[in-house]
């Protein structure tokens, strides 16, 4: 009965082996797929971006996370682009991200037109945040309130450090704004939130670039 098990369970092998290989590519697959999902960054170590431009080149984001953050502190910058001249696309993608950001860059004319609903979709730059994470020469965006909801990164008709990665369109003034979506805004929202700051050391970062 022995020597019969044997024997069955060869002819079996012979008839069945390509099963085993597969469930090993499988299994390593479910691995590598779990191991990806398991460490994905959390929202306070990706940041995302929008700008109201035609990026040519992302590089410079690269060179600030790389330059300045550890990378379990920053792990992933995204950054997504229209121009306002795209039209119906342009206001798409702005809807999206302006509830799905962390900043977002905005002509003068776009900040215009949301004027009446602007603490809706952005925060307001107090002066504690410009004193920790600003500079004093900076201008901003002022709203009928007379809160700043942007600090001005591009002056119309006037070159720029970004000009090179970017299409502006020249005849406009761009500001960078804070999401009121984004977990990355330290204690500008949350007293609790204090060591997530990516949002705000990421502005610094940016606006340093234009002075």
């Amino acid at each position: 009965m022995q020597l019969f098990n044997k024997v069955a369970a060869k002819k079996s092998l012979v008839h069945t082996w390509y099963i085993y290989p597969i469930l090993v590519a499988i299994s390593t697959i479910l691995w590598v797929w779990g191991f990806g999902a398991f460490h994905q960054p959390s929202a306070h170590q990706k940041l995302t971006l929008f700008f109201a431009t035609d990026i040519k080149n992302e590089s410079f984001l690269k060179d600030i996370q790389t330059e300045h953050y550890e990378r379990e502190k920053l792990r992933e910058v995204s950054a997504y682009y229209s121009l306002p001249s795209a039209g119906s696309t342009y206001y798409t993608m702005l809807n999206v991200y302006l509830s799905n950001s962390d900043i977002l860059i905005l002509d003068e004319n776009t900040l215009d037109e949301l004027k009446v609903a602007l603490d809706k979709a952005f925060v307001p730059i107090d002066e504690k945040t410009k004193t920790n994470y600003l500079f004093y020469t900076n201008t901003y965006y002022h709203s009928d309130d007379d809160k700043d909801y942007g600090v001005l990164i591009k002056k119309k008709g006037e070159p720029s450090y970004f000009s090179t990665y970017m299409t502006f369109d020249e005849e406009r003034d761009y500001y960078l704004t804070l999401s009121l979506s984004s977990k990355n805004l330290g204690q500008l929202l949350d007293e609790n939130n204090k060591n997530f700051d990516n949002a705000l050391t990421f502005m610094h970062y940016l606006v340093e670039k234009t002075l």
